[in-house]
Protein backbone atom coordinates (compact mmCIF):
# COMPACT_ATOMS: atom_id res chain seq x y z
CA UNK A 1 0.00 0.00 0.00
CA UNK A 2 1.16 3.55 -1.06
CA UNK A 3 1.63 6.02 1.77
CA UNK A 4 -1.12 8.39 0.43
CA UNK A 5 -3.20 5.60 0.10
CA UNK A 6 -2.19 4.22 3.71
CA UNK A 7 -3.17 7.94 4.85
CA UNK A 8 -6.25 7.74 3.41
CA UNK A 9 -7.46 4.85 5.05
CA UNK A 10 -6.11 6.07 8.53
CA UNK A 11 -7.60 7.67 11.81
CA UNK A 12 -5.63 10.62 10.35
CA UNK A 13 -7.45 11.29 7.87
CA UNK A 14 -11.22 10.79 9.57
CA UNK A 15 -9.80 13.86 11.73
CA UNK A 16 -8.82 15.87 8.82
CA UNK A 17 -12.06 15.74 7.65
CA UNK A 18 -13.44 16.70 10.91
CA UNK A 19 -11.06 19.40 10.68
CA UNK A 20 -11.89 20.60 7.20
CA UNK A 21 -15.68 20.25 8.22
CA UNK A 22 -15.26 22.84 10.70
CA UNK A 23 -13.30 25.10 8.45
CA UNK A 24 -16.13 25.07 6.10
CA UNK A 25 -18.79 25.35 8.37
CA UNK A 26 -17.47 28.65 9.41
CA UNK A 27 -17.41 29.63 6.06
CA UNK A 28 -20.59 28.48 5.89
CA UNK A 29 -21.96 30.56 8.36
CA UNK A 30 -20.66 33.65 6.80
CA UNK A 31 -22.92 32.79 3.99
CA UNK A 32 -26.11 32.13 6.07
CA UNK A 33 -25.60 35.24 7.46
CA UNK A 34 -24.35 37.70 5.09
CA UNK A 35 -26.22 36.12 1.69
CA UNK A 36 -29.86 36.60 3.00
CA UNK A 37 -32.01 39.96 1.56
CA UNK A 38 -31.89 42.20 4.77
CA UNK A 39 -33.42 45.98 4.76
CA UNK A 40 -29.93 47.68 4.46
CA UNK A 41 -28.65 45.23 2.09
CA UNK A 42 -31.71 43.74 0.00
CA UNK A 43 -29.66 42.27 -2.34
CA UNK A 44 -27.62 40.18 0.46
CA UNK A 45 -23.72 41.48 1.43
CA UNK A 46 -20.36 40.03 -0.23
CA UNK A 47 -19.02 36.84 1.62
CA UNK A 48 -15.37 37.77 1.01
CA UNK A 49 -15.26 41.18 2.34
CA UNK A 50 -15.54 43.33 4.69
CA UNK A 51 -13.91 40.20 7.18
CA UNK A 52 -15.88 38.79 10.11
CA UNK A 53 -16.77 41.28 13.03
CA UNK A 54 -19.17 41.36 15.61
CA UNK A 55 -22.55 42.04 14.96
CA UNK A 56 -22.95 43.48 18.22
CA UNK A 57 -20.39 45.84 18.45
CA UNK A 58 -18.49 45.75 15.51
CA UNK A 59 -15.04 45.42 16.63
CA UNK A 60 -13.07 43.08 13.94
CA UNK A 61 -12.57 39.63 15.18
CA UNK A 62 -9.13 38.52 15.34
CA UNK A 63 -7.87 35.33 13.73
CA UNK A 64 -7.65 33.47 17.18
CA UNK A 65 -11.18 34.56 17.90
CA UNK A 66 -12.28 32.58 15.06
CA UNK A 67 -11.21 29.17 14.84
CA UNK A 68 -14.09 26.81 14.32
CA UNK A 69 -15.86 25.37 17.58
CA UNK A 70 -12.69 26.60 19.52
CA UNK A 71 -13.26 29.88 19.70
CA UNK A 72 -16.98 29.62 20.61
CA UNK A 73 -16.43 27.34 23.73
CA UNK A 74 -12.86 29.04 24.60
CA UNK A 75 -14.78 32.61 24.46
CA UNK A 76 -17.71 30.88 26.05
CA UNK A 77 -20.08 32.19 23.16
CA UNK A 78 -19.33 35.94 23.68
CA UNK A 79 -17.67 38.73 21.87
CA UNK A 80 -14.10 39.33 23.63
CA UNK A 81 -14.44 43.20 23.02
CA UNK A 82 -18.26 43.65 24.06
CA UNK A 83 -19.26 40.63 25.72
CA UNK A 84 -22.54 40.19 23.65
CA UNK A 85 -24.03 36.93 22.99
CA UNK A 86 -23.01 34.67 19.99
CA UNK A 87 -26.18 32.67 18.24
CA UNK A 88 -25.77 29.69 19.11
CA UNK A 89 -26.11 28.98 15.57
CA UNK A 90 -22.55 29.37 15.07
CA UNK A 91 -21.16 26.52 16.69
CA UNK A 92 -24.50 24.36 15.74
CA UNK A 93 -23.32 24.37 11.74
CA UNK A 94 -19.48 24.01 12.34
CA UNK A 95 -20.32 21.04 14.77
CA UNK A 96 -22.56 19.94 12.01
CA UNK A 97 -20.59 20.11 9.47
CA UNK A 98 -17.54 18.26 10.59
CA UNK A 99 -19.53 15.82 11.88
CA UNK A 100 -20.98 15.33 8.66
CA UNK A 101 -17.80 15.72 6.89
CA UNK A 102 -16.36 12.57 9.14
CA UNK A 103 -20.09 9.99 8.26
CA UNK A 104 -19.37 11.27 4.46
CA UNK A 105 -15.63 10.26 4.74
CA UNK A 106 -16.05 7.05 6.77
CA UNK A 107 -19.66 6.06 4.11
CA UNK A 108 -17.59 7.57 0.70
CA UNK A 109 -13.88 6.08 1.80
CA UNK A 110 -13.80 3.94 4.33
CA UNK A 111 -16.46 1.57 3.21
CA UNK A 112 -16.16 2.44 -0.72
CA UNK A 113 -14.53 -0.53 -3.27
CA UNK A 114 -14.09 1.62 -5.82
CA UNK A 115 -10.19 2.60 -6.52
CA UNK A 116 -9.03 4.87 -3.50
CA UNK A 117 -8.28 8.34 -5.76
CA UNK A 118 -12.22 7.56 -7.31
CA UNK A 119 -13.30 7.04 -3.54
CA UNK A 120 -11.58 10.75 -2.76
CA UNK A 121 -12.78 12.69 -5.71
CA UNK A 122 -16.38 11.34 -4.38
CA UNK A 123 -15.83 12.53 -0.98
CA UNK A 124 -15.08 15.96 -2.40
CA UNK A 125 -17.98 16.19 -4.22
CA UNK A 126 -20.51 15.06 -1.76
CA UNK A 127 -18.49 17.41 0.79
CA UNK A 128 -19.11 20.37 -1.25
CA UNK A 129 -22.94 19.32 -1.45
CA UNK A 130 -23.25 19.10 2.27
CA UNK A 131 -21.56 22.05 2.75
CA UNK A 132 -24.66 23.84 -0.15
CA UNK A 133 -27.09 21.96 1.94
CA UNK A 134 -26.33 23.14 4.97
CA UNK A 135 -25.92 27.43 3.78
CA UNK A 136 -29.68 26.66 2.16
CA UNK A 137 -30.98 24.46 5.37
CA UNK A 138 -30.01 27.06 7.92
CA UNK A 139 -30.86 30.75 5.84
CA UNK A 140 -34.53 28.64 5.53
CA UNK A 141 -34.46 28.32 8.72
CA UNK A 142 -33.84 31.94 9.75
CA UNK A 143 -35.25 33.66 6.55
CA UNK A 144 -38.00 31.12 5.03
CA UNK A 145 -35.73 31.84 2.18
CA UNK A 146 -34.17 29.41 -0.51
CA UNK A 147 -31.96 31.99 -2.12
CA UNK A 148 -32.17 31.48 -6.42
CA UNK A 149 -28.26 32.65 -6.39
CA UNK A 150 -27.41 29.71 -4.28
CA UNK A 151 -30.34 27.44 -6.12
CA UNK A 152 -29.41 28.81 -10.21
CA UNK A 153 -25.72 28.23 -10.21
CA UNK A 154 -25.72 25.30 -7.80
CA UNK A 155 -28.13 23.15 -10.19
CA UNK A 156 -25.24 23.21 -13.39
CA UNK A 157 -22.10 22.53 -11.01
CA UNK A 158 -23.70 19.87 -9.43
CA UNK A 159 -25.05 18.46 -12.47
CA UNK A 160 -21.14 18.09 -13.95
CA UNK A 161 -19.54 17.27 -10.62
CA UNK A 162 -22.04 14.01 -10.75
CA UNK A 163 -20.25 13.51 -13.97
CA UNK A 164 -17.17 12.67 -12.38
CA UNK A 165 -18.98 9.77 -10.28
CA UNK A 166 -18.86 6.27 -10.67
CA UNK A 167 -21.85 5.19 -12.47
CA UNK A 168 -23.04 8.45 -13.51
CA UNK A 169 -24.61 8.53 -16.52
CA UNK A 170 -25.24 11.42 -18.30
CA UNK A 171 -29.04 11.70 -18.73
CA UNK A 172 -29.57 11.21 -14.85
CA UNK A 173 -28.71 14.25 -13.30
CA UNK A 174 -30.87 15.95 -16.00
CA UNK A 175 -33.32 13.64 -15.05
CA UNK A 176 -33.36 14.08 -11.77
CA UNK A 177 -33.26 18.04 -12.23
CA UNK A 178 -36.91 17.99 -13.89
CA UNK A 179 -38.48 15.23 -11.13
CA UNK A 180 -37.07 17.12 -8.73
CA UNK A 181 -38.70 20.71 -9.76
CA UNK A 182 -41.66 19.05 -11.36
CA UNK A 183 -43.20 16.98 -8.21
CA UNK A 184 -43.00 20.12 -5.81
CA UNK A 185 -44.81 22.46 -8.68
CA UNK A 186 -47.80 19.62 -8.70
CA UNK A 187 -47.08 19.63 -5.37
CA UNK A 188 -47.65 23.36 -4.98
CA UNK A 189 -49.84 23.80 -7.26
CA UNK A 190 -52.55 21.47 -6.98
CA UNK A 191 -52.49 22.88 -2.83
CA UNK A 192 -53.19 26.25 -4.13
CA UNK A 193 -56.05 25.17 -6.37
CA UNK A 194 -57.57 23.23 -3.55
CA UNK A 195 -56.82 25.65 -0.86
CA UNK A 196 -56.46 28.88 -2.58
CA UNK A 197 -54.07 29.36 -0.01
CA UNK A 198 -49.99 28.65 -0.61
CA UNK A 199 -48.23 26.12 0.93
CA UNK A 200 -45.08 24.58 -0.59
CA UNK A 201 -42.62 27.62 -2.27
CA UNK A 202 -41.29 26.77 -5.56
CA UNK A 203 -37.24 27.25 -3.76
CA UNK A 204 -38.12 24.23 -2.43
CA UNK A 205 -38.69 23.20 -5.92
CA UNK A 206 -35.25 24.28 -6.83
CA UNK A 207 -33.63 22.59 -3.99
CA UNK A 208 -34.92 19.21 -4.94
CA UNK A 209 -33.96 20.16 -8.50
CA UNK A 210 -30.45 20.77 -7.14
CA UNK A 211 -30.67 17.26 -5.28
CA UNK A 212 -31.92 15.41 -8.70
CA UNK A 213 -29.01 17.27 -10.41
CA UNK A 214 -26.22 15.63 -8.23
CA UNK A 215 -28.12 12.37 -7.23
CA UNK A 216 -30.89 12.01 -9.77
CA UNK A 217 -34.62 10.85 -10.09
CA UNK A 218 -34.18 8.47 -6.91
CA UNK A 219 -32.40 10.94 -4.46
CA UNK A 220 -35.45 13.01 -5.56
CA UNK A 221 -37.65 10.65 -4.33
CA UNK A 222 -35.73 9.69 -1.35
CA UNK A 223 -34.95 12.83 -0.31
CA UNK A 224 -38.80 14.00 -0.61
CA UNK A 225 -39.93 11.06 1.50
CA UNK A 226 -37.07 11.01 3.71
CA UNK A 227 -37.70 15.22 4.00
CA UNK A 228 -41.64 14.53 4.87
CA UNK A 229 -40.86 11.99 7.45
CA UNK A 230 -38.40 13.93 9.57
CA UNK A 231 -41.19 17.07 8.87
CA UNK A 232 -43.81 14.95 9.95
CA UNK A 233 -41.70 14.32 13.53
CA UNK A 234 -39.94 17.25 13.62
CA UNK A 235 -42.36 20.32 12.46
CA UNK A 236 -45.83 18.29 13.99
CA UNK A 237 -43.34 18.61 17.82
CA UNK A 238 -42.11 22.16 16.86
CA UNK A 239 -45.80 22.90 15.83
CA UNK A 240 -47.45 21.73 19.09
CA UNK A 241 -44.37 23.62 21.23
CA UNK A 242 -45.37 26.57 19.67
CA UNK A 243 -49.11 26.38 20.31
CA UNK A 244 -48.26 25.74 23.96
CA UNK A 245 -46.86 29.20 23.37
CA UNK A 246 -49.30 30.77 22.06
CA UNK A 247 -52.14 29.28 24.24
CA UNK A 248 -53.55 32.70 24.61
CA UNK A 249 -53.40 33.83 21.53
CA UNK A 250 -56.54 32.84 19.30
CA UNK A 251 -55.75 34.52 16.83
CA UNK A 252 -53.06 32.12 15.39
CA UNK A 253 -54.40 28.81 14.36
CA UNK A 254 -52.24 25.67 15.21
CA UNK A 255 -52.42 24.61 11.31
CA UNK A 256 -51.43 28.28 9.54
CA UNK A 257 -47.96 28.15 11.51
CA UNK A 258 -45.34 28.12 9.00
CA UNK A 259 -42.20 25.67 9.08
CA UNK A 260 -39.94 26.09 6.08
CA UNK A 261 -39.40 22.55 4.71
CA UNK A 262 -35.90 23.11 2.92
CA UNK A 263 -34.24 21.79 5.79
CA UNK A 264 -36.01 18.65 6.19
CA UNK A 265 -35.69 18.28 2.10
CA UNK A 266 -32.14 18.73 2.90
CA UNK A 267 -31.95 16.16 6.01
CA UNK A 268 -33.38 13.37 3.35
CA UNK A 269 -30.75 14.36 0.34
CA UNK A 270 -27.50 13.96 3.50
CA UNK A 271 -29.63 10.73 4.86
CA UNK A 272 -29.69 9.32 0.92
CA UNK A 273 -25.58 10.10 0.38
CA UNK A 274 -25.16 8.52 3.40
CA UNK A 275 -27.41 5.63 2.91
CA UNK A 276 -27.65 5.18 -0.57
CA UNK A 277 -25.66 1.39 -0.62
CA UNK A 278 -28.79 0.53 1.34
CA UNK A 279 -31.81 2.67 0.19
CA UNK A 280 -31.02 2.08 -3.93
CA UNK A 281 -32.33 -1.41 -3.81
CA UNK A 282 -35.62 -0.06 -2.50
CA UNK A 283 -36.16 2.56 -5.17
CA UNK A 284 -35.04 0.17 -8.33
Amino acid sequence: MIPVEQFLLSPAAYATAAILGALFGSFANVCVHRLPPTDEHPRGRSITWPGSMCPACGTAIRFYDNLPIVSFVVLRGRCRACRAAIAPRYLLVEASCAMLFVALYHVVVGLGTEAIQIRALSFVVYAAFTVVLVVIAFIDIEHKLILNKITYPAIPIFYGLGLLLPGHEWWRGAVGAVVGYGLIRLIADGYYLVTRREGMGYGDGKLLAMIGALCGAKGVIASLFLGSIFGSVIGITALLIARRGQATDDDVPLGRVEIPFGPFLAMGALTFVLAHTWLIPIWL
